[in-house]
This record gives structure tokens, C-alpha cells and sequence, in this order.
């Protein structure tokens, strides 16, 4: 089966663009941050990092390629694989993947018919 390749539509493309990413604050600014927000508890602040780590992944353009590009592999049968040595393509890969079904489920009849229509042989 010859794979197809998610094009993104000029809106996604638009939107993508517009991503800005901001600097990891430091260790000491996590802290702060989760101590003020927690009643003075500092343990745990490990959480608030991976919570931004992981925002910041998703707010990637990569990311948002991987999503699509997961969803339509899953869609025409193809095995799950990370071909890209970058985490946000890979994490949105994956999510892409193996949330296709369900997230089709959330798509309205008009977007359902022009992915099938794109990307369904």
C-alpha cells in the first residue's frame, strides 16, 4: 500500500504559524510558581514542569503535522511508526494514532466526508 502524506489545508497552515513559544523557565521559577499556587508546598513541582514541557510540545507546528499525518495512517491501515527523531512530531504522532477512532467520532459529517474523500482510497 503506497502511504499518503497529510497536506494541511491553508486555515492549519495559517494557525500553525502563528505558535509562538516562550522560554522554559528555570527550576527555582517552577518552584515558586507551584509553592504559590499549592498553600507553600514545594514538593511536587516536578509536575508543573512537565505539565509546561508538555504544552509547549503541543504548540508546536511538528506536533499538529504528527497528529494528522497519525490519524491518517491509522485510517488506511498502516502500522504505527516514529520515522522522525523529533519528540513533538512523535507525540503527536502517537496521539494521532491511537485516538483516530474516537476522535473521529467527534467530527462533524462534513469534515468526516473530506478526510475520507482526501485521504481514503
Amino acid at each position: 500500500m503506497i502511504r499518503k502524506m497529510y497536506q494541511p489545508t491553508e486555515k492549519q497552515t495559517k494557525q500553525w504559524n502563528e505558535f509562538a513559544s516562550s522560554p522554559m523557565p528555570t527550576d527555582e521559577e517552577f518552584k515558586a510558581m507551584w509553592k504559590k499556587s499549592h498553600g507553600g508546598k514545594v514538593t511536587g513541582w516536578g509536575m508543573k514542569k512537565r505539565d509546561w514541557t508538555l504544552s509547549a510540545m503541543t504548540s508546536q507546528p511538528e506536533y499538529q503535522r504528527g497528529i494528522w499525518q497519525g490519524r491518517v495512517d491509522n485510517a488506511n491501515g498502516l502500522n504505527y511508526s516514529e520515522e522522525r527523531n523529533e519528540n513533538c512530531y512523535n507525540l503527536g504522532y502517537y496521539r494521532g494514532y491511537t485516538d483516530y477512532l474516537s476522535n473521529r467520532r467527534g467530527w462533524d459529517a462534513g469534515t468526516r466526508q473530506r478526510f475520507d474523500e482526501a485521504y481514503l482510497s
